[in-house]
């Protein structure tokens, strides 16, 4: 990495770059990866990196925090030659124009595959709000249909989390254990060898959305997306939903709260409470 860093300020000293800028971006390059040590490049999401800088806001300063989004995306355009879909606030530039999946559209999306594994997993996407790296790296152990309960392993280094698995998916699991036989990752692919893929797994839920006639431009991710806003309008609280999505910062949950649509039917006063 630090040959990496060294392509990345001579760069800089090429551009129209003071040297105290020069040093500022040169160091937040170092404390960032610092933070991800051994971590692969191709791991390095957009929101991973989007929760990194919001997080660094709070425990330094916004300016602080903005001067490391500005090098991070600087050199990951210049190093990596990817444009990352971010401010350096941290935010994520199209974050409002996110694409919602009702639950019947769910459910007519889901009926539709015919593919035992496909199917599968894209409801377990669906059922934890799973990140796609986090559903092509469960493994057999990490699915437990007695206790209910899915081990995730998180982008982030050293952070796992413990899920509620449905009992409905019980049947469906055991289904599929019955005729793949996984013995170590859970979605092993072609031939039982190594992870399915990533770019796999887009290309089923897209199929999978064209076959349901869903006119909506949803992308994978959108089952997470959609996961969030169901249960905040199931009536979960923020901070419970941001262990649950793994956010380490409550700013990147909240981005999710204006597309909640609340049932003020459901609402009950405190007053009914007193007097009831």
């Amino acid at each position: 990495m630090t040959h990496l860093i060294e392509r990345f300020t001579e760069i800089l000293k090429k551009g129209k770059y003071n040297s105290a800028t020069i040093a500022a971006y040169r160091n937040a390059i170092f404390v960032f990866y610092n933070n991800f040590r051994d971590y692969p490049q191709n791991k390095f999401t957009e929101e991973l990196i989007s929760e990194y800088i919001l997080g660094l806001s709070k425990r330094t300063s916004p300016q602080v925090a903005a001067q490391t989004g500005k090098a991070i995306i600087l050199f990951f355009d210049k190093i990596y030659n990817r444009k990352l879909n971010i401010k350096a606030t941290g935010k994520l530039k199209d974050e409002q124009s996110v694409e919602i999946l009702s639950r019947s559209e769910l459910e007519t999306l889901f009926s539709g595959i015919k593919n035992l594994k496909h199917k599968l997993l894209l409801i377990l996407i669906y059922n934890n709000g799973l990140k796609v790296n986090e559903a092509i790296n469960l493994r057999v152990e990490d699915i437990n249909t007695e206790d209910h309960t899915i081990r995730v392993e998180a982008d982030q280094p050293r952070k796992a989390r413990l899920l509620r698995l449905s009992p409905e998916l019980n049947p469906l699991i055991e289904e599929y254990r019955n005729k793949y036989k996984p013995n170590d990752v859970f979605f092993p692919g072609s031939g039982g060898v190594g992870h399915y893929s990533a770019r796999n797994i887009q290309l089923v839920f897209q199929k999978a959305l064209k076959e349901s006639g869903i006119a909506k431009t949803a992308k994978l991710t959108t089952l997470r997306h959609s996961f969030a806003v169901h249960l905040l309008e199931n009536g979960i609280s923020i901070n419970h939903l941001q262990k649950i999505l793994g956010h380490s910062n409550i700013q990147t949950t909240s981005f999710y709260v204006p597309f909640a649509k609340t049932d003020l039917s459901r609402i009950r006063s405190p007053y009914e409470d007193l007097i009831s």
